[in-house]
């Protein structure tokens, strides 16, 4: 009986050995999701196939069938990956503080065994860990971004990066952040790059985030700033329900070597009438902190336009009236 099952496995799986031993990684124990009717009591009395799971599945362990017909249900990946071993978060110091900088860690991925979608979806899926990329230069440590070398494969635990999610939502794309790489679970030390999270990629339907990648980050490099609003209770449009019509939500900005990593960039509003285009000279950039040069022409920049109640058009025609009465009289 075990002898037609093991004869039906090889010719199902000989010309798909490498896709099916990623896909099924961890189906000894549950043989019959890939041989209907197999069951892991024909597995364990079969030395043929014990053999055939052995060589296909090598990164189980050999007691799975025996753990399979006892009912241990421990967990697959309990003993390397468990967050008591995965708490590697390095504390954010006085220095990191002063200058708005949080802190992160990842691992190393094996280019052989974690590259690739099967793989990756085996990261997500049982390991709760997001694969990512590493890239870009930083002088500070003599990585140059047109080497190969500067791009390395990381993992990110998902905890981590849903508690600054739920922080700070889609802006953690415009933070900084010190990001510990370790080379494994055993790694103490790890090697620290300051990146930006960049290039999150979230899936269309389930809107579960897939993949995080880094950018390194030095003082210099651009980074983009939410901009916020201020003092809109000084414009009587805005004030009377007027909103401006967002053209950017960011400004892109160069920061000063020990300058604070600022949260936002105010918009003043005091004054603020309907139709009025809002540009960059209404930005309060502080002190160490600059438009990009990218930004060719700052003075055109377009933020937005206020719009509101057309109510609105007469009171500022009426004010408008009103001052130049007053100073004819």
């Amino acid at each position: 009986m075990a002898s037609r099952f093991a004869v039906a496995l090889r010719k199902q799986l000989v010309s798909h050995r490498l896709s099916y031993s990623s896909r099924y990684f961890g189906s000894a124990s549950e043989p019959s999701k890939i041989v209907e009717g197999l069951k892991a009591e024909d597995v364990a009395s079969d030395p043929v196939m014990q053999a055939y799971f052995e060589a296909n599945f090598p990164n189980k362990k050999a007691n799975d069938n025996v753990d399979a017909q006892t009912g241990n249900d421990e967990e697959e990946d309990a003993s390397p990956w468990t967050l008591e071993k995965m708490e590697k978060e390095k504390p954010i110091t006085k220095e990191l503080e002063d200058l708005n900088i949080r802190t992160l860690f990842g691992y190393k991925r094996s280019l052989q065994w974690e590259e690739g979608s099967e793989q990756c979806r085996r990261l997500r899926n049982q390991k709760q860990m997001i694969p990512g990329i590493l890239y870009g230069s930083d002088p500070n440590l003599g990585i140059r971004s047109v080497d190969e070398s500067s791009k390395i494969l990381v993992k990110s635990p998902w905890h981590l990066l849903k508690r600054e999610l739920n922080r700070y939502n889609r802006y953690i794309m415009n933070r900084v952040y010190d990001l510990t790489v370790y080379e494994d679970q055993d790694d103490e030390e790890g090697c620290v790059h300051r990146v930006i999270p960049s290039d999150f990629k979230w899936h269309p339907v389930k809107q579960q985030l897939y993949c995080a990648n880094y950018l390194r980050y030095f003082p210099g490099r651009p980074i983009k700033i939410p901009i916020v609003y201020v003092n809109e209770e000084e414009s009587r449009a805005m004030k009377a329900g007027g909103f401006i019509a967002p053209v950017a939500r960011v400004v892109e900005c160069n920061i000063e070597e020990g300058v604070p990593i600022p949260e936002h960039i105010e918009l003043e509003c005091t004054g603020l009438r309907l139709k009025d285009v809002v540009r960059m000279d209404r930005l309060i950039f502080p002190e160490g902190v600059k438009p990009s040069p990218r930004i060719k022409n700052p003075d055109m920049f377009l933020i937005g336009t206020v719009f509101g109640r057309r109510t609105l058009v007469g009171d500022d025609r009426n004010d408008a009236a009103e001052s130049a009465e007053a100073t004819e009289k």
